[in-house]
């Protein structure tokens, strides 16, 4: 997984982070706003965010040697970050979409056949064999603090993930008591 991470961290100039997290309820297309928004206010889920930040070594929202929290927390306070429903299609057209046509500001675009492998490659291992049969969602990248940089916004308040820009992403992936969340926050 950490070729695909890496490659749309290369295109987009991004921290890419994959989290993945366990449910006390199966995740439905019914319930999973709901879930989602439980999950962004829990301590899990900032706990899970830096955790990936170290783990991919980028260090942004979590100090390396200390894994007590930050003053403040990372979620923006008036978020609502809203679903808008993928196909298992369109799940791997985004996932295209990021190595070969998001903004990149060093024009580090893959190839079409030098992405595909590594699309296939990271559908196939977080999803296995049933890939069609997980759900998909794009949310609205509004949850958690940004850097101001397209918005022109004053000096932000630290911990930031998102830029502001057409290449903040967030992808959710769920099948039954299990989800995944693909963020992206590609940088000038």
């Amino acid at each position: 997984m950490d070729a695909f991470l890496s490659a749309v961290d290369h295109a987009m100039n991004s921290n890419t982070l994959l989290l993945t997290a366990a449910c006390d309820v199966p995740v439905t297309a019914g319930n999973r706003q709901d879930v989602l928004h439980a999950f962004l206010r829990s301590a899990l889920f900032e706990q899970l965010v830096r955790a990936a930040d170290r783990c991919r070594g980028w260090y942004n929202l979590a100090d390396e040697y200390d894994d007590r929290p930050r003053q403040r927390p990372l979620l923006h306070a008036d978020f609502r970050a809203t679903m808008s429903p993928l196909d298992h299609a369109g799940f791997l057209a985004r996932l295209r979409w990021m190595l070969c046509e998001a903004f990149s500001p060093y024009r580090h675009h893959y190839p079409a056949k030098e992405a595909e492998p590594l699309v296939r490659a990271f559908d196939r291992e977080l999803l296995g064999a049933h890939g069609p049969a997980w759900s998909f969602a794009a949310i609205s990248p509004d949850f958690l603090r940004s850097t101001g940089y397209y918005s022109g916004e004053e000096e932000p308040l630290k911990p930031v993930y998102f830029d502001g820009g057409d290449s903040d992403t967030v992808t959710f992936i769920h099948r039954d008591r299990t989800f995944h969340m693909l963020l992206t926050n590609g940088s000038p």
